[in-house]
């Protein structure tokens, strides 16, 4: 169970939202603070950690059951966007673009809004038509009235929003989003790195597991090669680097030998 704030999301986008969820499995359902309140109560006994939940309904809230995986329920909702009507006030969450063609609006009192908001128009076939492309407001702006009653006649809705979750219910207690929004790309940053970390782990302790067999192996014969070579071990593999070895060494004595007394040269 999630639940959502809905304050400010209008019936349309919740309808959306509520369609989008119904595809993965999930229902929304918009609730009564006081009666959900009474049914955590309820189970109180049991699951005492749901009265956590109390504390979280205010204004107005929707409660999203589903059998997946929570978390997966919280990246979608996290992600998913549903767009409304711009309101005065608003900031818009992109720039906003009116777009050129017929408006479908007659000659009228609406030029006005138009011209105010130095959007070039012409009129064709009885019609407004934009003229070109027109961006009347960049991301972070503020929605004017003007603009705002423009948009809603031309039926855009360029505000987009998410719903935002208040509290999750994982296995009969309330976990807040912050403890668990995390990206899947740092999710697999993270299992990358302990698989790294676990596998230098089992080398270099030796662990004889299947992750690190053909590793150990490896690092084993390495180890023997070079002791053999070293020690100047006869044994196969290791006779012809012991041998290249020391014909090395003999070299180095002898260049150093005759760069101090010529007469060995």
């Amino acid at each position: 169970v999630l639940l959502v704030d809905i304050v400010g999301v209008p019936a349309p986008a919740l309808h959306e939202a509520r369609r989008a969820l119904r595809e993965r499995g999930a229902v929304l359902k918009v609730i009564k603070n006081t009666l959900f309140a009474k049914a955590l109560e309820k189970v109180a006994d049991e699951k005492p950690g749901l009265l956590a939940l109390k504390e979280k309904l205010k204004g107005q809230n929707a409660a999203i059951f589903t059998d997946e995986n929570p978390f997966s329920t919280l990246l979608f909702l996290r992600r998913y966007k549903v767009s409304r009507e711009a309101r005065p006030g608003d900031k818009a969450t992109s720039d906003i673009v009116i777009p050129s063609g017929n408006t479908g609006f007659a000659p009228g009192p609406i030029i006005s809004l138009f011209n105010k908001l130095r959007i070039p128009i012409r009129i064709q076939e009885g019609s407004i038509w934009v003229a070109s492309d027109t961006v009347v407001a960049r991301k972070g702006d503020t929605i004017s009235p003007e603009l705002a009653e423009l948009l809603n006649k031309m039926g855009l809705k360029p505000i987009e929003m998410s719903l935002q979750v208040k509290v999750l219910l994982v296995d009969g207690r309330a976990v807040e989003p912050e403890e668990v929004e995390v990206e899947p790309e740092a999710y697999e940053e993270m299992v990358a790195e302990a698989h790294s970390r676990a596998v230098n782990l089992a080398l270099n302790a030796c662990l004889p597991v299947r992750e690190v067999a053909d590793l150990l192996v490896a690092k084993a014969h390495f180890e023997a090669m070079a002791l053999a070579v070293s020690a100047a071990i006869p044994v196969p593999g290791a006779l012809e680097a012991a041998l290249a070895r020391a014909s090395a060494e003999a070299r180095a004595l002898y260049e150093l030998v005759k760069s101090q007394s010529p007469e060995f040269g």
